[in-house]
């Protein structure tokens, strides 16, 4: 009896051990997460949410003679979400979710512009594999459409993310397309991709191109959160830490209901070094997107970790008047400050 006793009580303290032991791990684990600085946790989300989100091919089951959207895999659905919140991760505001129920408008709407090589919010019925969804989905949401090698391509459904938030060209400097991804009210997007690797282009100089890559992320009617969600201001870059890898030739920086008309910025290094800012942009509140102010700044180069001081000046319509705030960058080593659509490989509308 006293062996069986003893026996019991070896097992049941050789469990306390084996759980007290895995509970030690767990708690080391935890522990050694808080441990993270701001900094280093800033680089781990750019590893595992950006970096993490490139995919090698979205698996396009369509088919464009046959006029077919087709379907992505839900992997590529959830990278492109998944890049869309970090940079709202970035600016402070909350996550979105997918919509699935408008997947199917979002790639009529992206064989649609493959399909006639162009792009369009308001595609006619006339055109090449329209469809009523192919416009519901183009006419509330952001497109782009891509070329390149086959690697940009099949991960065209996340470069285009980027590609939104860069917002380059003449007819992007108010940056609508990154505005509407940083809309505090967003709660959910739909999207859509296609990709068909012998699909070409012949431009009227007579140059051919593989324009086989289109997108659309559908937002329209899916401002249905907090309209007070999120910091006071939203700045991108933003007012924490950046990778400079996604510091974009344009800046900019929105606050509900104010005047911009007058409004000055300072841009200046830890260096002391100042740049100067063209204000390409003073957009006021309408359409669902508040005030933003857009400038670029000159000969900006970053060459290691650096912080720039940001003053937005002599805004009116608002209870402060002057907004400085910083932007903390880190250098993303052996990689150059540049974007998937700043290479020539994506056109934005």
């Amino acid at each position: 009896m006293r062996k069986i006793v003893f026996l019991g009580f070896f097992v049941m303290l050789s469990g306390i051990i084996v759980l007290n032991s895995c509970k030690k791990v767990s708690s080391d684990d935890e522990e050694k997460e808080k441990k993270l600085t701001k900094l280093e946790q800033a680089k781990k989300d750019y590893e595992d949410h950006y970096i993490g989100t490139k995919v090698s091919s979205i698996s396009w089951t369509g088919n464009e003679a046959a006029c077919n959207s087709g379907d992505v895999s839900s992997s590529t659905r959830k990278k492109v979400v998944e890049r869309v919140n970090y940079y709202r991760a970035l600016c402070g505001l909350p996550s979105v979710k997918l919509n699935s129920t408008q997947n199917k408008s979002c790639q009529d709407a992206a064989l649609n512009m493959m399909a006639n090589d162009r792009l369009s919010h308001t595609p006619a019925n006339t055109s090449k594999c329209y469809t009523p969804g192919a416009y519901a989905a183009a006419s509330t949401g952001n497109i782009a459409i891509g070329w390149g090698s086959a690697e940009d391509k099949a991960n065209h459904s996340i470069n285009a993310v980027s590609g939104y938030m860069e917002d380059p060209g003449a007819h992007n400097k108010i940056v609508g397309h990154r505005a509407w991804l940083l809309a505090r009210n967003l709660s959910e997007i739909g999207t859509g991709s296609v990709y068909d690797a012998n699909h070409a282009y012949t431009a009227p100089n007579g140059y051919t191109y593989h324009k086989g890559a289109a997108n659309c992320i559908r937002w329209g009617d899916n401002r249905n959160g907090s309209s007070t969600a999120g910091p006071e201001f939203i700045a991108y870059p933003a007012a924490d830490y950046m990778p400079s890898t996604l510091i974009f030739d344009r800046w900019h920086f929105a606050l509900p209901n104010a005047n911009f008309n007058a409004a000055k910025v300072s841009l200046k290094d830890a260096n002391g070094k100042t740049y100067v800012c063209n204000v390409i942009a003073r957009e006021t509140q309408g359409g669902g997107l508040e005030a933003r102010i857009v400038w670029e700044p000159k000969n900006l180069s970053i060459a290691s970790d650096i912080n720039f001081t940001v003053t937005v000046s002599n805004i009116s319509g608002t209870s402060e008047s002057s907004y400085t705030y910083t932007v903390k960058v880190f250098k993303v080593q052996g990689v150059a400050r540049k974007s998937e659509s700043q290479e020539g490989k994506m056109l934005i509308l």
